[in-house]
């Protein structure tokens, strides 16, 4: 143990060189591959790239761990020695309602600009599914019903599907601002610093996506907001500690908002896994906690089996039809695509040798149908996904593995700079692909933050923009239509999804440096998240947005007092 309670010097510049080496390699190569279009993994140049992330990632993580180990220790002798910080005086109930009706009133300009709502992303293919009375899981069944509801009661109350829209999403933002203002009173409850709890609020009032997001019909919201919730329980739950089986303060929501999360996104199940990992890891090896662990291990598998459940039932009770694989492919079917183009023989980059193999050409040629390959693009799957055929990959699974690591062994390089550039957006704070990858020819309002309307699809079916606030509408749309928040100065990498993988290791290496190590739990489902999202097709700001919302309220369980003794019982239960 080091100085003051907290984790060995030597632990705390391995982990933070670790972090800086990865930084600076995702640095290099991402920006490098972003100006020449290709990079050759030479010897020369793979191992300048490792010596420059091995030296410079080094010197970043040493000194961002003297610099933390410095206000740790400050921290913790504050702690120790110094009068508790200012806690709020209002009673919990009047902070959370107090809390949702300020967030609500700074929503409510850009709900008015956009009534009756940001009917962009998925809602027309949810709506198309909803008008043919015929539901694929590609979307979640749960949300495409919520919002078949909503245009029925709309039709049949209000005489109008536009008027359900809007009701809908209102009820959207309540629930959102809703789940904001729990996390808020939970921590207050948990006597957070007054200031903490200030600043919190304003995040939640004027952070800009928060204005665009909690109208926007689509899944990413609700999600987000019960991951909020679910986070904020368990959290709670290993900051009071209590070591019994028996059910806790916090449980059923934490289960109920674990089903919403397995309910409102089809990855949300696979972050789940990563974290019941977690939970069991911690369940072997927690000794003086186990009972604490085994409670959350056993609340959560049963929300990750109800979740499940759930959405079983809602798939045969509307006759559903299975959704397309091909979405967990996205990362082969860009290194397959890319090799085709740069050794393939098919005359689209003047760089194509045409060396590949014949055999080779023909099952990526059975695989991206309609010669597929010739539309990829670095940043974005979808354009050669939506012609792939998945049977390949399920029927003649050994010919297309043989295939698939015979390339990877003959062409490395192009497999991770396909990779690279697919998710630059999420290793790189630097890229701005993210913000231009929906862009099309002709085509407005599909940057980062999208606010497109397909208009003859809605229109058919009553659903139409009505704005009531036509002055601020139109400087929300410039807004977003110029991606203005990449021209802020140091503000923008508050933005940019790029800069939070850094900001979790960074909350991450906190947590372990002042062994802290209980709060690190909730990190698990995070990193689940996290690796859905490599695996996803491209960087869009509604898949970042959950992670975008959840992490000043973790940041901010680590500024209440008591986590100096907190440490210090994790460190004698040797959780880790």
């Amino acid at each position: 143990m080091g100085k003051e309670g907290l984790l060995s010097k030597k632990l705390s510049n391995a982990m933070f060189v670790f972090f800086g080496i990865l930084f600076m390699f995702f640095a290099k190569t991402e920006k490098e591959l972003a100006e020449r279009g290709n990079l050759l993994w030479t010897a020369e140049f793979t191992g300048k790239t490792v010596l420059f992330s091995l030296v410079f990632g080094s010197i970043l993580g040493i000194a961002l761990s003297e610099i933390l180990y410095r206000l740790a220790m400050r921290k913790q002798r504050q702690e120790k020695t110094g009068p508790a910080k200012a806690v709020c005086g209002w009673n919990t109930a009047a902070v959370f309602f107090g809390s949702m009706f300020f967030t609500l009133l700074a929503w409510v300009p850009a709900y008015l600009a956009y009534y009756p709502g940001i009917c962009a992303y998925d809602f027309p293919v949810q709506l198309d599914q909803i008008v043919n009375d015929m539901y694929i899981d590609h979307h979640p069944i749960a949300h495409t019903l919520l919002l078949r509801g909503a245009i029925i009661s709309g039709r049949n109350i209000f005489g109008s599907a536009n008027t359900g829209i809007a009701v809908f999403t209102a009820l959207q933002m309540i629930f959102l601002a809703g789940a904001m203002a729990y996390g808020i009173a939970v921590l207050k409850r948990a006597h957070a610093p007054v200031r903490y709890l200030i600043l919190l609020q304003l995040c939640c009032m004027f952070f800009p996506f928060h204005w665009y997001m909690s109208i926007s019909m689509t899944k990413d919201i609700i999600f987000s907001a019960f991951v909020l919730l679910f986070l904020t329980a368990m959290t709670a739950e290993l900051w009071e500690g209590r070591n019994r089986l028996r059910a806790a303060r916090y449980d059923v929501l934490l289960a109920i908002s674990g089903v919403g999360i397995i309910l409102f996104r089809n990855n949300g199940r696979y972050a789940f896994l990563v974290l019941l990992l977690c939970l069991g890891i911690a369940l072997w090896r927690g000794k003086k906690r186990r009972l604490l662990w085994g409670r959350l291990l056993l609340w959560c598998g049963a929300a990750f089996c109800a979740g499940n459940i759930f959405l079983t039932l809602l798939f045969h009770a509307v006759d559903g039809q299975p959704g397309d694989k091909r979405e967990c492919l996205s990362v082969p079917i860009q290194q397959l695509a890319r090799v085709m183009v740069y050794h393939g023989g098919v005359d689209v980059l003047p760089e194509d040798d045409g060396k590949m193999e014949e055999k080779d050409r023909a099952l990526i040629g059975d695989f991206l149908l309609e010669e597929s390959y010739r539309l990829y693009r670095p940043d974005i799957s979808d354009p050669v996904k939506r012609y792939t055929n998945t049977y390949v990959v399920r029927y003649r699974t050994r010919e297309f593995l043989d295939t698939y690591f015979r390339l990877l062994a003959q062409y490395p390089g192009d497999f991770v700079n396909a990779a690279l550039a697919l998710d630059a957006g999420y290793f790189y704070p630097g890229d701005v692909t993210h913000a231009h990858v929906n862009e099309e020819e002709g085509a407005r309002n599909k940057g980062y933050v999208q606010t497109r309307w397909d208009d003859v699809t809605l229109n058919a079916q009553g659903i139409f923009k009505d704005s009531k606030w036509k002055s601020l509408h139109q400087i929300l749309e410039k807004w977003a239509e110029e991606n203005t928040y990449l021209k802020w100065p140091v503000l923008k990498y508050l933005f940019v999804p790029g800069s939070y993988l850094y900001f979790y290791l960074l909350l991450f290496g906190w947590l372990m440096l002042r062994r802290l190590f209980r709060l690190c739990a909730p990190l698990a489902f995070v990193l689940g998240y996290y690796l859905t999202l490599f695996l996803g097709p491209t960087v869009q700001l509604r898949y970042i947005y959950p992670l975008m919302l959840v992490l000043p309220f973790l940041w901010a369980w680590t500024e209440i007092d008591g986590a100096v003794e907190l440490g210090r019982e994790d460190a004698d239960a040797e959780i880790i």
